[in-house]
Order: C-alpha cells, then structure tokens, then sequence
C-alpha cells in the first residue's frame, strides 16, 4: 500500500474483533467477527490484495453468536477461538474453517472443534500459546483465568490450570509473554497482575496502572518486562516490570477511552492504538531504559512528548475496538469500527525509510 489513505471493506453489521491470520506467510490476511444481536453472525476472512490496495474476501462463515473476542491459531491458519455471547448467556469455542468448496463467496458454516466450558462469569478473551505448535490456550473472564489442554484432532479441552483475581474483580483482557511462556498478564481493574502458569499464582503487579479500568496490554515483543497498557482515562503508559511503580514513558494522545494497544511485531519502536474516539494513533516509542523516565520523541529530535505521535488515522467514524498489524508485511495494518468498517492502513514512507536506514 503506497498510498496516503487507507483501503475500506465494509460488513452488514457491527463489529468489534479483528485479529491478524498469524499461521499464514504467504499472505496478508485477518479474521474479523461480527456482533448483531438478531441476525446470524459472520467470520470474514480478508486478503489484502498483492500490488494493489483492494481488500478481498478469501471466506465468509456463519457463527450464529456474537463475536466479542477472536484470536488466530498461531500455528494452523484452520484454526481460530471466538468469545461469543447471546442474551445472557456467553461462551467461548475453537473452531475450523471448512476447506472451500465451489459457490464462490457464498456462506458457509464453521466447524466447531470444542467449547471451552466451565466459565460462570462473562468470558472477555482466549489466548493462545505464543508461538510454536503447542496445545495449549488460556481464556481469561471477569474473575478468573483458566488453562488449557487442547486436543483439535480429539475435539477436546481439559482445564490444566485455574487462578482467580478475587471477587468482585474486572478483568478486561489477557496477554501472553512472549518471553516466558509460563508468564500471562491481565488487565484487572485499574491494576495489571501478572500470573505464573506452573502455580497458578500472581507473581507481579501493578497496583495503579490507570485512573480507571485498564482495558488492553501488549508486551514489548523485542524486551523482557516491558509492556505497555491502555485505559479508560484515555492514557497509554509504557512499564517496565522491574519497576511498577511509575511508567516509563505516557501517551496521551486519544480524547476518550484507549481502548486497544498493540506493539509492531518486527518494529518495536512502532506501537498501535484505538479508541472510541474513532481514532487509530501510530506511535514511535524508543526508550532509554535506564532509570530515565522521560519521553523520548520520535527519531531523537529534541521536541516535546507529543512528537511521540507520527500519525492519527481518522478515517473511522465509530468507535475502534479492534485493531491488529499484518503478520506478513510489518508495515500494514487493520482496524474495525463498531459500525463494521473495516480499514486497511500502512505506516507512511518517511517513517520506513527513518526506521530501515537505522538497522
């Protein structure tokens, strides 16, 4: 994508997931879900078209729920986990995209390989085990999380592990270390705790991340202990783990709740996030992480934290919950608006060549 705006794909209903097809090189595709509340929902899967800008539908598949959480397979593009509710009820199930047969993009039903059942409060995200062939996959809800043993060929799953934050506590979302395996972190009210899955225990924390309830969190995927959240008080905030008690650097650059943050898988200067200000902001956030915590700007001018942000992307006109960098191409990605447009943007030119000519 060479251009300054982004390529648009529209779906018939509201969305809040998306999530990037990381099992598949070859192409630059994502999974996005839908969350109508009286029609049957869908699963697109979309390809970014090679040597152009169009957005094309690879797959359209039913899911009857809504889809408030989907997260790719690392490892087998056939695989993918949805969080689903309906009414009161919720649940959360991996499922297999059905070999295409002819019908061109007619709807088709996904298979279901296993629910994942034994949550008593609303399930808000799964995760899968970072990276590698591996069987097993954390669901996170508002109280507890759960560990895994999936068997896809066997259609099952065995709980291996259970920790609780404590009742009456909000857990928002998850994210898995890509450093330690054995390390997941949660978003828990204004507070990120950290649990050890061989004890099921906490181990770190965070006591005040946020004003207000923390809502997403990404590690550093080049830096052990470094992370970064987003909040309800519209802030994003940088940590390093050894030293929760003040952040490393903040970004304040949405005008509502920053819902969504997600660090660039190659570029870890480059850092992604949403909110219901119907913004997608990309930063630049080199650090110096040695006890200095002030904000650096972008490509070390001297200038003010603000210059943090290389870009805004205001194409969206609704609230953004979903967002997510290409797997294939670092320097592309998606977002979703609550309004079920989808946006396919790229990190500026000046920007690449900045970040290419310094490695």
């Amino acid at each position: 994508m060479q251009g300054s705006h982004g390529s648009a794909y529209g779906l018939k209903y509201q969305a809040r997931s998306i999530a990037a097809q990381v099992a598949d090189t070859e192409n630059t595709r994502w999974l996005v879900g839908t969350l109508s509340l009286r029609e049957d929902n869908e699963v697109h899967l979309i390809q970014l078209a090679d040597n152009s800008a169009d957005i094309l539908c690879e797959g359209l598949y039913t899911h009857q729920n809504e889809i408030w959480d989907l997260a790719a397979c690392p490892f087998d593009s056939q695989f993918f986990s949805t969080v689903y509710a309906s009414g009161g009820d919720f649940g959360a199930a991996i499922w297999r995209i059905p070999e295409r047969g002819q019908g061109g993009n007619r709807v088709i039903p996904l298979q279901n390989v296993v629910n994942l059942q034994g949550h008593t409060h609303k399930i808000k995200c799964t995760l899968w085990w970072p990276s590698g062939k591996h069987n097993q996959l954390v669901s996170i809800d508002a109280e507890n999380l759960y560990l895994w043993d999936i068997e896809t060929s066997l259609k099952t799953a065995q709980v291996h592990g259970f920790a609780s934050a404590g009742e009456l506590s909000h857990m928002a979302s998850g994210c898995w270390d890509p450093h330690d395996v054995n390390h997941v972190a949660t978003a828990t009210d204004v507070s990120v705790q950290c649990w050890d899955l061989r004890s099921m225990n906490q181990t770190n924390k965070i006591e005040q991340a946020h004003m207000l309830q923390v809502r997403h969190l990404d590690f550093n995927p080049k830096k052990q202990h470094i992370m970064i959240t987003a909040g309800d008080d519209s802030r994003i905030r940088i940590w390093d783990l050894k030293m929760p008690n003040i952040p490393l650097q903040e970004l304040p650059g949405h005008q509502h709740w920053a819902y969504r943050v997600q660090y660039n898988p190659k570029y870890e200067e480059l850092v992604l996030s949403s909110g219901t200000d119907s913004r997608v902001n990309l930063w630049h956030v080199a650090l110096a992480l040695s006890g200095d915590a002030k904000p650096r700007s972008p490509f070390g001018s001297p200038k003010g934290p603000s210059d943090s942000l290389l870009r805004a992307y205001t194409e969206q006109e609704d609230s953004v919950y979903g967002l997510a960098w290409s797997t294939r191409d670092p320097w592309v990605f998606a977002s979703v608006s609550y309004d079920g447009r989808v946006m396919v943007d790229s990190v500026p030119q000046s920007v690449r060549k900045q970040l290419t000519s310094r490695r």
